[in-house]
């Protein structure tokens, strides 16, 4: 029997923790909501409390409370905090659903940095975690148009998740027949929180626009 864990949060991590408990011979462990759940989306630890009171949940939010070894499987759903080797090094799968197109767009809020960027193209993907900031080896991705002229941020972001639930639906049963694919590292660019002073207009949910002076 395999024991899995998701780290995470929202509705995304909690069709993740549908998806693995359905999947034959496995069984939901361990699940660790991120500290600060957001308030418009799913309570992930309530969702969790209530559909399996026999999961562990580890309300910290900390990964270094999950013992390496402990689980087979760990996926990382919209998790806000870097794993390190510790849990990296003594999994036997450890993944991560990031919700961008890779290597163009690791790390921080992806979605706004393709709109500011004026992409016609966005995406959400599965990859294999290693100890870089999302540059793991590529399970599967999802690929959809967006409009910058038309779209705001939290457009984009609903169709991320919703591709990602058919992303995920998708790959966990075939986890151990996909073949990752090692990402192209001359096209990476990695985001940090540090940088989304830049993103001018498309640091929010939605664009703020200037009246026009009298």
């Amino acid at each position: 029997m395999r024991r899995a864990a998701v780290l995470g949060k929202g509705a995304l991590a909690a069709h993740a923790c549908e998806t693995i408990a359905a999947l034959p011979e496995t069984v939901l462990d361990t699940v660790i909501p991120n500290a600060s759940e957001p308030e418009w989306d799913i309570r992930l630890s309530d969702y969790v409390s209530k559909r399996w009171p026999e999961v562990r949940i580890l309300r910290s939010g900390d990964w270094r409370e999950l013992e390496p070894g402990r689980c087979d499987l760990v996926f990382s759903v919209l998790y806000d905090k870097i794993i390190g080797p510790g849990l990296i090094d003594n999994t036997e799968r450890i993944i991560n659903c990031h919700p961008g197109r890779l290597p163009q767009y690791r790390g921080a809020r992806p979605v706004n940095w393709a709109l500011h960027n004026r992409e016609n193209l966005h995406g959400i993907t599965i990859h294999v975690i290693d100890s870089g900031i999302d540059s793991g080896p590529v399970l599967t991705e999802a690929l959809f148009s967006i409009w910058p002229d038309i779209d705001e941020v939290e457009d984009v972001w609903q169709r991320s998740m919703e591709h990602g639930r058919l992303l995920i639906s998708d790959t966990l049963p075939r986890l151990d027949r996909i073949v990752p694919r090692p990402q192209d590292t001359s096209a990476a660019v990695t985001h940090y929180s540090r940088d989304s002073t830049a993103l001018g207009n498309r640091s929010d949910w939605t664009r703020v626009i200037s009246a026009d002076p009298v």
